[in-house]
């Protein structure tokens, strides 16, 4: 939805009719099948684009308040692992979310974002412009009109929402919406200055949403409490390379079964680095589990001189017990 370049609020929505827009069932789960391109590394006229794809799940995992407020709490995860939770909130005038959960990190809209403004006519407008945390959005939105959509779980007649971007970065987001049932189809695509496409990325639901249990937590091939990874960006797909270049190094983690506000530990080493002794310890940083299947993120930011090429890993402790190590390179 939220998925890369500040793109924001990607969670199934509502309308304004008799029923309402968005199920708000406890347990109520949509499930997706994203794809995500970009264009090849070389041109090549025969592979354009460049596609990987991941399953997505939104669920309404009970709610929280918020200023007197309750807002449903929407969980999204993608291959199993939970990326976000927004919190949204269903009223006279559409759909609103007020504020994102990053890990145990409460993210702030201000003022809540319209994510659906009713009632539901073609060429209805509303704009966002205000901050997501500490990062100024801008975005105007745009009813299309009722359309025709086919997706795995079926044939739909939705209304399309148009979003262009404008700050911090280009952008468009389409969302197909069915009132009762919420969006069926996404499309986002981040673009240059220039109105180049840089990455685009596809939501399609898989199957009618429905009322499942709390999600079983898949435990790693080693038994290990946690599944850990480094990344190139916050919502990106662990990796083993990174150039000089790269603004940080996120080291994600995923609990599984973790015992009650578990405290976890990430340390920073350079294992193998010219003129730097070996396994120097750069840094590290601790946090406490909010739950015993919830993850979350360290950041490591590149240094003042720029980063060393060699060879880093990251260690990773549970209550200060080892649970994980992760290792990559940084290269010129």
């Amino acid at each position: 939805m939220k998925f890369a370049a500040f793109i924001f609020a990607l969670a199934p929505a509502v309308c304004a009719t008799a029923e309402p827009l968005l199920p708000s069932t406890e347990g109520m789960t949509w499930k997706y099948e994203m794809t995500q391109e970009k264009p090849a590394a070389e041109i090549d006229l025969e592979k354009p684009t460049e596609k990987e794809r991941f399953p997505i799940s939104y669920r309404i995992a009970g709610t929280q308040k918020i200023d007197n407020l309750e807002f449903l709490k929407m969980e999204m995860d993608r291959d199993n692992v939970r990326v976000s939770t927004d919190l949204i909130r269903e009223g006279e005038n559409g759909v609103i979310c007020a504020a994102r959960m990053d890990g145990d990190k409460l993210v702030s809209f201000d003022p809540p974002q319209a994510i659906v403004a009713t009632p539901l006519k073609a060429g209805a407008k509303w704009k966002f412009d205000g901050k997501i945390g500490d990062r100024q959005v801008t975005q105007q939105y745009e009813i299309s009109g009722e359309e025709g959509v086919e997706v795995a779980a079926g044939k739909f007649r939705a209304w399309r929402i148009h979003c262009n971007q404008t700050f911090p970065s280009a952008a468009t987001i389409d969302r197909w919406l069915v009132p009762g049932v919420g969006f069926v189809k996404i499309r986002t695509e981040i673009k240059t200055n220039a109105g180049t496409m840089l990455q685009r990325t596809s939501l399609e639901l898989k199957e009618m949403p429905k009322v499942g249990g709390q999600p079983e937590p898949i435990p790693s091939q080693s038994g290990e409490k946690l599944i850990v990874g480094v990344l190139k960006n916050p919502k990106g797909e662990p990796t083993t390379a990174f150039d000089v270049s790269a603004p940080a190094i996120y080291a994600r983690w995923q609990g599984r079964g973790l015992p009650a506000k578990a405290k976890i530990r990430a340390t920073f080493i350079a294992e193998n680095v010219v003129d730097v002794a070996a396994d120097y310890e750069i840094d590290d940083a601790d946090t406490v589990a909010p739950s015993p299947n919830s993850g979350g993120l360290f950041t490591l930011s590149k240094p003042e001189d720029g980063w060393i090429p060699g060879d880093y890993r990251v260690e990773f402790f549970v209550n200060d017990e080892p649970a994980g190590a992760v290792k990559f390179k940084i290269t010129k």
